[in-house]
């Protein structure tokens, strides 16, 4: 056990030098949150919520750092696990004494490691460009919700790249599974509204979940953060499942 975990250690290391070295995967999985933060936050006028006394920032920078969870340990995580399995290089990897639950878990692991970079670089843009602070008693929350969301997102990450039938499809697939729903979800507008039966299918679905449980830990808001992690819950089960089900390394 303590040889796998070293392992693992070692090849997160190497997938995040490899990370940083790639201008394509770090652009998009690092820049793109922030700059939808600068950008849209810049742009949102500030004041409270209509109907509420809770200022708009103190939901949109929490669902900001949701949405870097999602590209970094579901679509980032899913196109590069189905374009090393369309290059061949997943089946070398199963060749070699590294043994695959280590592989997986350094892959898992710096995808942790860059998730967390974002998040911290979001929270302190947040608080010095749009003054949203976390409450000290909401951190747990925060701390919880990102572990939770880079399992669950993970695992549907890595589902997906089995699903996917080739390389170039995989992003496409990722990109279309997700954003009408992070829109839906109120992830790029809090104010946006859609039909009530649509708002409930959506609260079945992880992306307002993970957004949801973010969210209390900057401002209390009167929603069931219980149910959200029964949903986070459930979606890990189900991206296990089909991650086992259906991964193959070539």
């Amino acid at each position: 056990m303590s040889r796998v975990v070293t392992l693992a250690a070692r090849q997160a290391l190497m997938e995040q030098r490899t990370f940083w070295r790639s201008a394509e995967y770090a652009l998009f999985t690092f820049a793109l949150p922030l700059a939808l933060l600068l950008l849209i936050g810049s742009t949102t006028a500030s004041g409270d919520l209509p109907g509420t006394n809770v200022e708009g920032q103190m939901i949109f920078v929490p669902s900001i750092i949701a949405f870097g969870v999602i590209v970094a340990a579901y679509v980032n995580l899913g196109a590069k696990l189905a374009t090393l399995r369309h290059d061949g290089v997943l089946k070398r990897i199963r060749t070699t004494p590294l043994p695959a639950s280590a592989y997986l878990s350094g892959v898992l692991g710096s995808t942790a490691a860059t998730t967390l970079a974002i998040t911290a670089c979001i929270m302190a843009i947040g608080a010095i460009a749009f003054h949203a602070v976390p409450r000290t008693s909401g951190l747990p929350e925060i701390a919880g919700g990102l572990v939770l969301g880079v399992v669950c997102f993970g695992a549907l990450g890595v589902a997906l790249s089995s699903l996917a039938r080739s390389a170039e499809s995989a992003a496409p697939i990722a990109n279309a599974s997700y954003l009408p729903i992070a829109i839906m979800s109120g992830i790029f507008d809090p104010t946006f509204s859609v039909p009530r039966w649509l708002s409930v299918v959506v609260g079945l679905l992880p992306v307002r979940a993970l957004a949801q449980i973010l969210e209390q830990g900057y401002t209390p808001v009167e929603r069931a953060p219980v149910t959200d992690l029964f949903v986070l819950l459930a979606w890990t089960a189900i991206g296990c499942a089909l991650a086992a089900w259906r991964f193959r390394w070539h």
